[in-house]
Formats: C-alpha cells, structure tokens, sequence
C-alpha cells in the first residue's frame, strides 16, 4: 500500500491548505514593495543598444511548374515573315512620260525624206603587189642590144608580164605585147629574169603570195 493511501484525510487538508497559504503570501510580496523593489534594481542594470536590423534575405524565386513526362515539348518552327507589298494605293500617283518607239526602216535611195544606209567600211586590206627592187632602168643598158638586131636595124617596146613567187623569185616570163622582133623579145625576157629584183606580193591579211609583174621595155638603136 502507498505511502498517500496511509495518511489520514483530515491531515491531508491541513497539508494542503498550509501550502495554497505560502502560495498566496509569496504571491502578496511580489505584488508589494518587494516585486516592485526587485524591478527597479533590474532596470538600473539595464543598458540599451543600438543593433542594426538585418535585411531580410530576399524571397525565394517561385517554383517552376513541373512538367510531366506526359507533355510533348512543343515543336519550333520558323516563321519567315512575308515581304510588304505596296500596293498603288500606297504610292503617290504619277504619271510617267513613255517616249514611243518608232520603228525606222532603212531606204536606199534618193530623193526627200529617205534615210540613206551607209554601209560599215570594209575592213582594211593589207593587199600589195609585186614591187621592184632598187632601179630597174639599169637592168637593162645599150650594151645588152643583141648585135643581130642593130645590124638590122631593129628597134621597138616590148610589154611583158613575169611570175614572181612567195620569196621574190621570178620563176617566168612570157610576152604579152611583141616588139615585131624575135632577138628582142627574147633578150627582154632573158635579162628581167636575170637581173629583176623584187618584193612578193601580200594578201589582205598581209601574207606573202606569188603573184604576176608586168613592165614594158623600148628598144632604141645606139647612137
């Protein structure tokens, strides 16, 4: 059995009726001269000070919202914008002068009011033809008259024509106009192809070619 159980009922009143009047007596000192006595020694100790508040630290960003697994991430496509088109009603009006063309065609001919066509100039040609070289009076001299003919007194012009090549060479002779005298035809002939001394003959584009040379000779007796 406990020891509570053992002490009388009437013992435990006084007990506790001396304890709720301890209670109340320390409670009525408090509340006197001593409570007050007690607060104004602890509010001499007191000191104040001046403590700096600390900012408050700034608020946490939101939450972003979770996305499920679920949801498709949305595709991007590029969207290219259209170019602005002006239209007439934009623009100012005005109106631009157009210069007709009239078609031109050409009239050879005379007379008033025709256009004569002048043809391109042909392009330059760097034709020559054959050209003797140095004196050709002195391929020939009295001394060259054939004996048979100053014995017989003959005497005349004679016209021939001699075929030079590329290189100035005369490769013939013929006679295109006699003199009515064999011996001085053929001396003619004879002493042009010996001594004559040319330069060929070159075509529009300047190239050497063969070509003719024709020259006439007179014969006059010795005085």
């Amino acid at each position: 059995m406990a020891y509570a159980d053992r002490v009388p009922s009437s013992r435990r009143l006084a007990t506790l009726a001396a304890v709720a009047a301890i209670h109340g007596l320390i409670g009525y000192v408090f509340v006197s001269g001593m409570a007050a006595s007690f607060v104004r020694d602890v509010a001499t100790e007191l000191t104040i000070r001046n403590i700096p508040l600390e900012a408050p630290p700034p608020p946490d960003p939101a939450p972003q919202p979770r996305q499920t697994a679920s949801k498709q991430q949305p595709t991007q496509t590029s969207v290219t914008p259209e170019p602005v088109v002006q239209t007439a009603i934009d623009k100012p009006f005005t109106i631009e002068p157009v210069t007709p063309i009239i078609p031109i065609t050409p009239i050879i001919g005379g007379g008033s009011g025709t256009v004569a066509v002048t043809p391109p100039p042909p392009p330059l040609s760097r034709a020559v033809g054959v050209r003797a070289r140095g004196d050709r009076t002195n391929w020939i001299s009295t001394e060259d008259y054939p004996p048979s003919s100053i014995r017989a007194g003959e005497q005349g012009v004679v016209a021939i024509a001699l075929q030079v090549d590329a290189a100035g060479k005369v490769t013939g002779c013929s006679v295109t106009a006699s003199s009515g005298h064999d011996a001085l035809d053929r001396a003619t002939c004879r002493l042009y192809q010996r001594r004559g001394r040319f330069t060929a003959a070159l075509d529009d584009a300047g190239t050497p070619v063969a070509a003719t040379y024709t020259d006439r000779v007179r014969w006059v007796l010795p005085q």
